[in-house]
């Protein structure tokens, strides 16, 4: 998955008041773009599976002149990440600004994982430079991952959204017809088969959210959930949490056609393989156990 790109990149976002030096990366974001230089570019949506084949970031080095303002994010092995606070800012030569979803298969994959981390980390920065509280301008915390106000004390953390990827499984007599919902979400005319996913509600256990979703998505009851594992996903701001489950009673779906183009039951060898090549997404590593593994994906 995004995060897993072995101990060489080892990912430490213990906050230090660092300076950036000429050979650490300087982020920087417009509208939802980051700066970067990649060799290839596909198609606009990202859910078409076709994007930059590889991709560099500019380190302080690289820029014409030196960001006015910059804040240290986090470390991948030895090299340092700050991300640039400036509006304008002359980009070094050879880059561009690219939506960070169209980088979801670009290599190298460290790379993609700080990318989509450190445009987290940018939205909250830029979400936040005024008090929720009392509306006066917020400051940064000068030796933690804060942002504070100075007028009424106020502090906030960054922001992580909860929520689930879920395998819905209905297993047969013979282990070959096991079978797994796969959905496409509705308005993408790209978009990949996927499975059941979305955010936990205040007050929800995450056990109810793969519930509750399930029902609203696919008009299924479901049981014996079994934890699999978690995944930051920098895109949405999220902490994903991957569940296998079973179908309980009756089989036949309904589909929610306002968030769903379409889902169904896909035994193994119906699976499409566009997810094969998927290294980066809880979603496709699970959809590919199942594909490959059946019901020992979890036993």
């Amino acid at each position: 998955m995004i995060q897993e790109f072995g101990d060489e990149h080892r990912y430490d976002n213990h906050f230090e008041p660092h300076q950036a030096g000429e050979k650490d990366y300087v982020l920087h974001f417009r509208d939802g773009k980051c700066l970067a230089r990649v060799t290839h570019v596909g198609g606009s949506d990202a859910d078409a599976g076709d994007s930059g084949e590889v991709v560099e970031l500019p380190r302080l080095g690289d820029y014409p002149s030196a960001p006015a303002k910059a804040t240290y994010l986090f470390s991948l092995g030895e090299d340092r990440f700050f991300l640039a606070f400036d509006e304008d800012l002359a980009a070094p030569a050879g880059f561009g600004y690219e939506s960070v979803n169209w980088l979801r298969r670009a290599e190298p994959q460290h790379l993609l994982f700080a990318a989509a981390t450190a445009s987290q980390l940018s939205r909250w920065y830029q979400d936040n430079r005024f008090c929720g509280r009392c509306g006066h301008a917020t400051e940064i915390a000068p030796s933690s991952r804060e942002i504070v106000c100075p007028e009424c004390a106020h502090i906030v953390y960054p922001k992580i959204c909860p929520g689930i990827i879920c395998a819905v499984t209905r297993l047969a007599d013979d282990p070959t017809d096991d079978a797994i919902v796969l959905t496409r979400y509705a308005g993408r005319t790209t978009a990949l088969w996927a499975l059941v996913a979305g955010f936990t509600e205040i007050g929800e256990p995450l056990e109810d959210t793969v519930r509750r979703e399930v029902m609203e998505e696919v008009g299924l009851s479901v049981k014996n959930l079994r934890f699999y594992k978690s995944q930051p996903w920098g895109f949405t701001d999220t902490l994903l949490v991957g569940f296998w489950c079973e179908v309980d009673g009756d089989p036949a779906i309904t589909v929610d056609r306002f968030e769903l183009k379409e889902a169904r039951w896909f035994t193994r060898d119906e699976i499409p393989l566009e997810r094969t090549n998927d290294r980066a997404s809880l979603t496709g590593e699970m959809i590919e156990r199942f594909r490959t593994m059946g019901r020992a994906a979890w036993e």
